[in-house]
């Protein structure tokens, strides 16, 4: 497969532009709707920026197809359907962090993956408003805009980390360790996009999750084993590499391999579940 990166850097910008950036802050009531709970929030920017990216990545790509999340939600098979498929798959987030773009926030981000072979092969997570670009090609390393970044290598211990936690899982664990200095340090952006972006970048050092939904993780995954870190499934022995989609109880992302084992022993009581 020969695919112009910069080609397909430029399709999210444009369409990050237009229907995203210049939704931000002006949607009215009806411009936003709810899908499982009240929680779970949908807005114009999503559909509308889902619905052009489809078409344009794909005809970019021909023979290729999308995975979209507002088209998962309204279509329960297709995920199961596009990965049964050879076809390479464009896996699209158009807007992670609908709730705080829904509510005038930041961070929120447009995020895209390109899956072919069995395997992610390439990544992107913009910023809409800045149009500041993480980018990681498969075997080729992690750019943010366009200079290499790499993950903090020097971060071995729990102790010493930065990283983020769902309110859930920190609630979870301080319930079971108690008072922990590890949770200090912790945060959360609502937003993991900008969450995997901050640890490609060096920022921060690890993140973990619950819910695996493809286009939540097959960017960021990619990108933090870019920039040279670990992303596996949370498991008491045997843990395997994430994988779009597979299947596990939790996902542990980690800078380093000694962090990523400490974390693992650390978060097992809730996530290893």
């Amino acid at each position: 497969m020969i695919l112009d990166i910069d080609k397909v850097t430029a399709i999210i910008h444009d369409v990050a532009q237009q229907e995203i950036a210049s939704r931000f802050g002006l949607l009215e009531a009806a411009d936003i709707n709810t899908k499982i709970d009240a929680n779970d929030l949908v807005t114009i920017a999503d559909t509308e920026a889902e619905r052009i990216l489809t078409e344009r990545l794909c005809a970019l790509l021909p023979g290729s197809i999308a995975l979209g999340e507002e088209a998962a939600h309204h279509d329960h098979g297709l995920q199961k359907r596009a990965f049964a498929q050879n076809a390479p798959i464009w896996i699209i987030d158009p807007v992670d962090g609908t709730k705080n773009f829904a509510h005038h926030r930041q961070p929120f981000r447009c995020m895209v993956a390109l899956y072919q072979g069995g395997e992610t092969v390439a990544a992107w997570i913009q910023n809409p408003i800045t149009g500041d670009t993480i980018i990681a090609e498969k075997g080729s390393g992690t750019r943010y805009n366009n200079a290499p970044v790499r993950v903090r290598d020097r971060i071995t211990a729990a102790i010493d980390a930065k990283g983020f936690l769902i309110s859930y899982a920190r609630d979870r664990l301080r319930k079971h360790y108690g008072q922990h200095d590890f949770f200090d340090t912790v945060a959360h952006y609502s937003c993991c996009g900008a969450e995997y972006e901050e640890i490609g970048r060096g920022l921060f050092d690890f993140c973990a999750y619950r819910t695996l939904k493809p286009w939540d993780h097959a960017p960021g995954t990619l990108i933090v084993r870019e920039a040279g870190g670990i992303a596996r499934y949370i498991k008491t022995e045997g843990a395997q590499d994430y994988h779009p989609n597979g299947h596990g109880t939790g996902l542990l992302c980690a800078a380093t391999e000694e962090l990523w084992a400490e974390l693992n022993t650390l978060l097992m009581p809730v996530f290893g579940r």
